[in-house]
């Protein structure tokens, strides 16, 4: 198990410092910086999980690679940048509850300005569901929702990246 950790942790590691630095920039740019690395997230992963894998295969499995051993590493991978990116998102709005709020009212402003066409495509009573969880929405959803945005295209990715580097040497 240490040697497929061993091979992901710089790759998690420094994809969620990327995330982190993603986040900062647009928060110092005045840009809604939560939804943002969402979208950062989306692009970061299947490179970081990629160049884990890969290394894996290459540097500590002498060029060969089972489906199960991409898809432990890609795991150990995307896991951790989740864990690093959610766990700063929680710290940086304890600490800047007005990032939170920008957030929350972006959205409630998304459904104010959609409402006509949303209730068409769907119904009153969704439109007000969807509408009232918004309003519910607290710091720890936000945490939970960039942890598993990162943690769901990640397994997709690492099921994809694991069959494409698939290697067995024949002995």
């Amino acid at each position: 198990m240490n040697k497929y950790f061993y091979a992901a942790y710089p790759f998690g590691i420094t994809a969620g410092i990327l995330c982190i630095a993603g986040f900062l920039l647009m928060f110092f740019l005045q840009i809604e910086p939560v939804s943002m690395v969402l979208i950062f997230g989306y692009i970061i992963t299947p490179i970081f999980v990629f160049l884990g894998i890969k290394q894996f295969r290459d540097r500590f499995n002498g060029g060969e690679l089972f489906f199960g051993q991409g898809m432990t590493v890609g795991f150990f991978v995307y896991v951790l940048m989740a864990v690093i990116s959610a766990a700063f998102i929680g710290l940086f709005m304890a600490f800047e509850p007005e990032v939170f709020d920008t957030f929350k009212n972006m959205n409630i402003n998304l459904l104010d300005e959609k409402k006509d066409i949303l209730v068409a495509q769907l119904n009153q009573q969704a439109f007000d569901e969807t509408y009232q969880n918004i309003q519910k929405m607290s710091t720890w959803d936000v945490v939970m929702n960039d942890f598993l945005r990162k943690v769901i295209p990640g397994l997709f990715f690492t099921i994809l990246i694991s069959i494409i580097l698939k290697r067995t040497l024949n002995s």
